[in-house]
């Protein structure tokens, strides 16, 4: 049985901005064709190039829209669209769809240059590392491609099972020739990336009904963080698995790290900022609409999405809301931003891609540029 979160929600918010602060560039449909029945979950982040923004959605396909003026270049249509995310390395882009297929295609054409049949949905974005492409998929079978060729290297399947588990799944990371990730039974894992040997596994979801380790681990000097969905967040040695220190909230989310400091979006509707050595509590923002998605360091600031509200900005130490923006029905995935061009692109819960541009409201310089932040 699977665990389904819906989300709705529609209001506009700019706290102490003018309007015009948070300025649409444009926005797109990413849908095939209209649609009219029960809202899906679009959890994949744009994945964005120079010029092309590439998006996904959870209901019929995936495109690829010119950055600069939101055309469409190119469209592929699939069976309950793509969900998990993709990458891109060396002009190719790489993606399991909820079609039960894992696709390989050219990034400016959209030409499909292999597949492989999964027979399962992906809710998690691949891993290129080197040769290889690593892709884990909603039955908690973790592969691995040549990434040139398609062909299957080796695979590995967690046999264990959990009777009812969230609809979500980690992507691995890769550090020094091991992989880590989790699984639904609420166990989190250092697999050898060369040959899918287990090195040691953990269980860090311990709950009776809600096992899943779903958040995609980060890996710090000290440890790696990866949270359980009713638990915790943990973090964990890298050679041993043994646990160092544990935040008692739980998430879905993966925290973000900068400066010395975490950020986490926790399973109550709350970002905890804690510190990365200790793991202690230093402020938290509550009140969150829905639940907060992965934030975004971006200068001073971070930017995140609210899975049922709004586009949200907030300084990065004292956690004080800058800007908000509302699409109308929140978001799910969490948002990308080009630091080069401090451009925001997010997806909504209804499909729509949205880039979104952040100035100052008195010189119309980007708010979180070096240049106008004040020493």
């Amino acid at each position: 049985m699977k665990f389904v979160f819906f989300f709705l929600s529609l209001f506009l918010v700019l706290p102490g901005w003018s309007k015009s602060q948070l300025s649409r560039q444009w926005s797109r449909s990413t849908l095939q064709s209209p649609h009219y029945k029960f809202r899906h979950q679009n959890r994949m982040a744009p994945l964005l190039t120079d010029a092309l923004v590439i998006q996904g959605n959870a209901i019929d396909g995936i495109k690829a829209f010119r950055r600069k003026s939101g055309h469409m270049l190119w469209a592929l249509e699939m069976d309950n669209g793509v969900e998990g995310g993709a990458v891109l390395d060396e002009n190719r882009l790489y993606f399991g769809a909820n079609n039960g297929k894992f696709y390989c295609v050219d990034v400016n054409s959209g030409a499909v240059l292999w597949t492989y049949d999964l027979n399962s949905e992906s809710l998690s974005k691949p891993l290129v590392q080197g040769q290889i492409v690593y892709h884990v998929t909603g039955n908690n079978t973790l592969y691995a491609f040549n990434k040139n060729t398609g062909e299957s290297l080796w695979v590995k399947t967690n046999a264990a099972k959990s009777n009812m588990t969230v609809r979500g799944q980690t992507a691995p990371i890769y550090e020094s020739g091991v992989l880590y990730l989790g699984f639904s039974d609420g166990s989190f894992a250092a697999i050898n990336a060369q040959n899918g040997r287990q090195l040691w596994s953990k269980r860090i979801g311990d709950d009776k009904k809600f096992n899943d380790v779903d958040a995609t681990p980060v890996i710090t000097d000290a440890c790696i963080l990866i949270s359980s969905f009713a638990n915790a967040l943990y973090c964990i040695d890298k050679n041993t698995g043994n646990i160092k220190w544990r935040h008692d909230e739980g998430g879905y989310f993966s925290v973000m790290v900068a400066d010395g400091l975490i950020y986490y979006p926790t399973l109550k509707g709350e970002i905890h900022l804690l510190d990365a050595q200790s793991g202690k509590l230093i402020r938290k923002v509550i009140n969150i609409d829905g639940l907060a998605t992965t934030p975004v360091a971006v200068g001073p600031y971070i930017v995140y999405g609210e899975t049922e509200g709004k586009l949200i900005v907030r300084n990065k130490n004292d956690l004080q809301e800058v800007a908000s923006f509302s699409s109308g029905l929140g978001m799910f995935a969490p948002p990308s931003v080009d630091p080069k061009t401090e451009q925001i692109y997010f997806v909504s819960n209804d499909a729509n891609i949205y880039r979104v541009d952040l100035k100052d409201r008195k010189d119309n310089r980007f708010l979180w540029s070096e240049a106008n932040v004040t020493k």
